[in-house]
């Protein structure tokens, strides 16, 4: 793929973007041609103005990126494929390299902690819980809410004797989840700056603590203008830091593949974390030199290219090569850097040129597409001053290039070196020399002369260095011109250097004004002759007086009282020994009196709580009766009510009993009827067959009739 095409891809992969901001980095003629053969090759997409990336056009990047590449980290865990985004990817790989090269104490510093920012839904936690699973660690434990962090509860804590009474089990774990940092209160911060210093060794309360967990800060950012407001972290903790901003990511849909990674990765055996297969000495250099050609000049303050040579050392666990392994670490790098806009156009090319071999030099594949000074700063990177670029591009060129010099009084050699220079620039003679002149004229007219284009050159050869980058030169003068103005000189730097390191001791994200401060609190111990031993022995005193609540205020008054009666020398332990006599005496007889006050309140609480539940228990024995009384009552009345009805039911057999007894005459033809029925169901008759009916209905008839004489037999008085 070529350069200029990758570089209009990955300007537009994100969302449609407007092209016109990379006029500063490919010439116009060059830009639209380009832009027009993408778009006709289906790879990008046109609204108006704006384009964007297709799927077709992602697939070219992604392939170009990982062409001759195989994938060996997945080949080693394969949940890594599942990953959502390749954002996501790198920071998994650099994260894993971070924690082998601090297991291992690959060195005692520049060990990197990681920062992934954006808005819900970017697969930020679930990334932290991605590494826990591949690593074997409990989520549980590993992901920490900040939010509900109070103290140094992230640590340990000491008791009132300065004892250890308790130490968080993750401070020996290999990984650690700081989830939804931004919530953290200052406390906390101050506390999280152990697992940020990037040693492994972190001097704690006269203690060494052994920094063990690669941190994983996530975060919603805040709303401000700059990289540091939008963290909530210093200047020279995000240089310490690798930092991903999720918001500029394109992601899939979440709800279909967002737990995919984090199942397979459940289910995966963890990774072993092995020892580093090279230290990696002899290719300082060329890591150095790639991180360069990756990232932006006013980006490079941002990475501290130390921390990636660490990870580098790291991955060879991984990827035994030394090569791949550097080209994995610097890619996955600028991945990241790339979601900040820190990377160069074209940086994919460099990297895989760097792992195929290539023998073309990485610095001339990024000349080609220059950089110009009024492009827009990266997110979150001071903006510099700089000066124009000298331009490849000839504002006319003639038809046919001219490679013979004109007819000058010129020496052979000047002669041959201005044929070589049209040659490597690929222009006409004179209009090279008409660049050369412009950007000369263009010097001369902000004060710079051609001594100053000697002086570059004195200087590069001095540094013995074929070229030199106008953005470094520039820096170089700016600073000594600043260095000058303080008095001092670049030898002054290394001490100041050191002096940083020395405030980084501060057990918080410190500011400038914070390190003034505290170097002037320094002087004024100096000035006064304190010693250590002397500050060590104040700050015990005055933990010792908060310990049994006093302060340096009643101190001072209890001195100033003593010194006013005369009480100095062995006098004032005498006075001393009859306060405390004195004042121990007037305590225990309060201490007793409230004693006695507090029984006697006891015994009549006691007291009415007992008649109260006395009286209590003589209503509920009340209640009891009064309800089994009533009960008996209504018993008793139902017995009543059905005596009467009994009594009354037994006169009347009582009277129809006489009455058949008494009356047989009349019972006769009764009694007949039914000793003929009864005769009949003998003989094997039935009551509802002709003779049976005829029976029961005569016995009816007998039967109305004899009770009918009954009633009138027992109506008479």
């Amino acid at each position: 793929m070529h350069l200029s095409d990758r570089a209009i891809l990955e300007h537009c992969v994100s969302d449609y973007q407007p092209i016109v901001p990379l006029k500063g980095r490919i010439p116009s003629g060059t830009l639209y041609r380009h832009v027009a053969r993408l778009v006709k090759l289906g790879w990008l997409d046109k609204q108006g103005a704006l384009y964007r990336a297709t799927e077709a056009g992602l697939r070219q990047l992604a392939g170009a990126a990982a062409r001759h590449a195989p994938d060996v980290l997945v080949e080693l865990y394969p949940p890594l494929a599942l990953v959502p985004t390749p954002v996501h990817r790198a920071v998994v790989e650099l994260i894993l390299a971070a924690v082998v090269a601090r297991q291992n104490e690959v060195r005692e510093d520049r060990h990197p902690f990681f920062v992934v920012f954006g808005s819900t839904l970017r697969w930020k936690t679930s990334l932290g819980r991605f590494v826990c699973a591949a690593l074997g660690l409990d989520r549980a434990v590993q992901v920490v809410d900040c939010g509900t962090e109070a103290g140094k509860s992230l640590t340990f804590r000491r008791g009132s004797d300065g004892t250890l009474t308790s130490k968080r089990a993750l401070l020996d774990t290999p990984f650690v989840v700081l989830d939804e940092f931004q919530l953290a209160d200052r406390r906390v911060r101050s506390t999280l700056g152990i697992f940020l210093s990037g040693r492994l060794v972190m001097p704690v309360e006269n203690e060494q603590l052994t920094v063990q967990p690669v941190p994983l800060l996530t975060m919603n950012p805040a709303d401000s203008s700059t990289l540091e407001g939008r963290l909530g972290l210093s200047a020279p903790l995000i240089r310490r830091a690798l930092l991903a901003n999720l918001d500029a990511v394109r992601m899939p849909d979440l709800a279909v593949v967002g737990e995919q990674a984090v199942d397979a990765s459940r289910a995966h055996a963890p990774i072993v974390i092995g020892e580093p297969g090279d230290d990696l000495r002899g290719s300082h250099d060329a890591i150095v030199a790639l991180v360069r050609e990756v990232l932006l000049p006013e980006a490079r303050e941002r990475i501290d290219v130390e921390i990636v040579v660490n990870l580098c050392v790291g991955m060879t666990a991984l990827i035994a090569e030394a090569v791949p392994a550097i080209a994995q670490v610097v890619q996955g790098v600028g991945t990241l850097a790339e979601t900040l806009g820190w990377t160069r156009p074209g940086w994919l090319e460099v990297v895989a040129d760097f792992r195929d071999g290539s023998k073309r030099s990485a610095a001339r594949t990024t000349a080609l597409i220059p950089v110009a000074a009024e492009a827009a700063p990266a997110d979150g990177v001071k903006e510099r001053s700089t000066r124009s670029a000298i331009s490849l591009v000839a504002p006319s060129s003639p038809s046919r290039r001219r490679t013979s010099v004109p007819e000058l009084d010129l020496s052979d050699e000047l002669r041959a070196r201005l044929i070589w220079f049209a040659m490597e620039t690929q222009q006409d003679v004179e209009a090279a020399l008409t660049t050369l002149l412009d950007f000369y004229l263009s010097w001369r007219n902000s004060d710079h002369t051609i001594e100053t284009l000697a002086a570059t050159l004195q200087l590069a050869d001095q540094l013995d260095v074929a070229q030199i980058d106008v953005e470094t030169l520039n820096g170089y003068l700016l600073t000594r011109e600043k260095l000058g103005q303080a008095g001092c000189g670049y030898d002054d730097v290394p001490e100041a250097l050191r002096v940083i390191s020395m405030v980084q001791n501060l057990p918080f994200d410190w500011t400038w004004t914070q390190a003034e401060m505290a170097m002037q609190m320094v002087a004024a111990i100096l000035e006064n002759g304190i010693g250590l031993a002397d500050v060590t022995a104040f700050l015990e005193r005055h933990r010792q007086l908060e310990r049994f609540g006093f302060h340096d205020a009643m101190a001072v008054a209890v001195a100033d009282a003593l010194s006013r009666v005369g009480a100095i020398g062995d006098g004032r332990d005498a006075v001393l020994n009859h306060l405390v006599d004195l004042a121990g005496g007037e305590v225990q007889i309060e201490a007793l009196e409230a004693r006695q006050q507090e029984l006697e309140t006891t015994v009549s609480t006691l007291q009415t709580k007992m008649v109260q539940a006395r009286s209590e228990e003589v209503r509920c024995d009340v209640a009891a009766v009064q309800e089994e009384l009533d009960k008996l009552h209504n018993q008793k009345a139902r017995l009543d009510e059905e005596c009467q009805l009994q009594t009354g039911e037994l006169a009347i057999a009582r009277a129809f009993e006489m009455f058949l007894m008494g009356k047989t005459s009349e019972a006769d033809s009764l009694w007949a009827v039914l000793e003929a029925l009864l005769s009949w169901r003998r003989r094997g008759g039935r009551v509802d067959d002709a003779v049976g009916k005829l029976f029961a209905d005569g016995a009816k008839r007998e039967v109305v009739a004899v009770l009918q004489r009954f009633l009138r037999h027992a109506g008479a008085p």
